[in-house]
């Protein structure tokens, strides 16, 4: 792996370079105009020279005198003539032949001045030639050549190179570290920003970038900070409104489920779990198999899908809802479920009440109808038949206003339209006073009432309903026992309240059938004779009751035989 520069490593090196770069070129530039600058002063310096040595020839020296004359100029002279012909030479060196070529010959002829760089065979080295005409009366007689050796030009060259080179890098080093030192200090807010930058990324939103320059770092910084305010408002309201979702799926009866376009739950609540146990596995929600053709169907037509489910007992719908985007895209699925279990045994129960009732209420009235038609037709001759059918009609009459008066009582209950009247009440005097209803009945059956009564504070109650209570579970304790049996009623009390026993001395009930005796028109025993079985809304009633006393009632056997009706009733009710 290529290891990360930082941005000061990059900057210093970039400013380095270029640096380096335009020192480089700044000292090639200026070795250059340094160099033409001396080319140029020495050969001025050379034509002056020969312009000199012109006028000093002109003025009537000879030529032959040149040798005495050459050592005041810097440079190697030579005088020709007309033709070319060397006439006199520096001490130096002795010419033969011509000095310089015929190109430059001609121009020099021709009254211009020659200047050339050159290898020469008799200096045996590069030199520096200027040639001027000797002019005389407008004509040009002969001229002068002068030679500068080239090294010296270049030593001088060199010099000053190696100068300007030795300045660039000196100026190389302090702009290297005067560059360090600047790329810091650009760098310094970019770093700064950096870190703010991934404080963010990870959700700290606090953190604020100190940039006070008003250039384009300073509108970047400023910029960090408004986004940094932006994104943390725009989670804290994403926040708020996943728990506000999330309080809405928890506080909700029903379970959903979402799944994406492959089929996989991406949300359920706990209720959705609860309702169907396979949906999370190994701590992971998965796709239920109970479930997964409906979500299957969904996705494929698209449309809205319900369907009922039972599982583990319950049964549940199951309504599927495809979600789309905005282009009609399918995105998943939504899944509500819904536990109908109860709905759907109130409506069998519902159905079974109107069964029941029918059937209560269509007995009573076969027996009115079949006896007052026996009575209006004359069948019947016997005046003690004739009262014996008048008791009949009496006693279903009777019987069914008893019906019709507890089934519009019950429904008031269940409507909550009941009126409770409370007050404070001894428990002792209520129950002495129910069992006194019952002695004649008692003496007749050959039962006998035993009370086992607590020293009991007065409890607020309605005295009537709960005299209701006990009326409709001792009745069921007396008409349950055999002759000769006891039916014990209890009373007692802790600091929550106060629990009252009636027990018979029955055959029992048959365990499996316990949680039903609680249920309208439900009987134990369906062959007892109608003389002994009562409207089968007497629990019913008593349960609903003592609910509006926030107390609860129940049943259980003994294992000494019989049934204990109980039902507590707390202190503030």
């Amino acid at each position: 792996m290529i290891p990360r520069k930082s941005i000061v490593t990059k900057l210093w090196i970039y400013m380095t370079v270029l640096t380096v770069v335009a020192l480089l070129i700044s000292g090639l530039v200026l070795s250059n105009i340094f160099e033409d600058f001396y080319f140029n002063m020495r050969k001025n310096e050379m034509i002056n020279e020969g312009q000199q040595l012109i006028s000093l020839i002109l003025g009537g020296i000879n030529p032959s005198e040149l040798l005495d004359i050459s050592k005041f100029i810097n440079a190697y002279s030579v005088i020709i003539d007309r033709q070319g012909l060397i006439q006199a030479s520096s001490n130096v060196l002795k010419f033969e032949g011509v000095a310089i070529g015929p190109k430059e010959l001609r121009e020099v002829l021709n009254g211009n001045i020659v200047v050339s760089k050159s290898f020469v065979s008799q200096f045996d080295a590069n030199m520096l030639t200027v040639a001027l005409p000797i002019r005389t009366e407008g004509n040009v007689i002969g001229g002068v050549i002068l030679f500068s050796p080239m090294s010296s030009i270049e030593s001088t060259i060199w010099q000053i190179r190696y100068l300007v080179l030795s300045v660039a890098g000196a100026s190389v080093l302090v702009l290297t570290a005067l560059s360090l030192v600047l790329s810091k200090t650009i760098s310094k807010p970019l770093i700064q920003m950096k870190k703010v930058a991934e404080e963010i990324a990870r959700g700290e939103f606090g953190t604020k970038v100190k940039v006070k320059s008003q250039d384009e770092v300073g509108t970047l910084a400023n910029a960090i900070n408004y986004m940094s305010e932006a994104l943390n408002k725009n989670i804290n309201m994403l926040d708020q409104e996943k728990r506000q979702l999330q309080n809405i799926l928890l506080s909700m009866t029903d379970g959903v489920i979402t799944f994406d376009a492959e089929n996989r739950v991406i949300m359920a609540n706990p209720q959705a779990v609860e309702m169907i146990p396979d949906l999370k596995q190994n701590g992971e929600l998965k796709v239920p198999k109970i479930i997964e053709p409906i979500v299957k169907k969904a996705m494929k037509c698209s449309e809205f899908i319900s369907e009922e489910l039972e599982i583990d007992g319950k049964v549940v719908a199951v309504k599927m809802t495809p979600l789309l985007s905005d282009d009609g895209v399918l995105q998943g699925v939504l899944a509500v479920l819904q536990d109908i279990t109860r709905e759907r045994k109130q409506e069998d129960l519902r159905k079974e009440f109107l069964s029941d009732v029918s059937h209560e209420l269509r007995t009573p009235l076969t027996y009115l109808q079949g006896y007052t038609e026996a009575l209006i037709d004359g069948i019947v001759k016997d005046s003690d038949e004739h009262d014996r059918y008048l008791n009949i009609i009496l006693e279903e009459t009777l019987r069914l206003r008893r019906l019709v008066d507890e089934l519009l009582e019950l429904s008031h209950m269940e409507a909550g339209h009941l009126n409770i009247q409370k007050d404070y009440v001894s428990i002792k005097e209520l129950v002495e006073q129910v069992c006194k209803k019952f002695l004649p009945i008692c003496e007749e059956k050959n039962i006998n009432l035993k009370i086992e009564i607590e020293n009991i504070p007065p409890i607020l109650i309605d005295e009537d309903k709960i005299e209701q209570v006990m009326i409709n579970l001792i009745d069921n304790a007396i008409r349950y026992s055999p002759s000769g049996q006891d039916v014990l009623i209890k009373a007692g009390a802790d600091e929550t309240g106060v629990t009252i026993s009636v027990r018979d001395s029955g055959s029992g009930i048959p365990d499996s059938e316990l949680p039903f005796i609680w249920e309208r028109f439900y009987k134990v025993d369906k062959s007892r004779a109608r003389k002994d079985s009562g409207t089968g809304l007497g629990l019913a009633i008593a349960k609903r009751i003592i609910e509006l006393h926030n107390g609860k009632i129940w049943a259980k056997n003994c294992a000494e035989g019989g049934t204990e009706f109980s039902f507590f009733i707390p202190w503030d009710t």
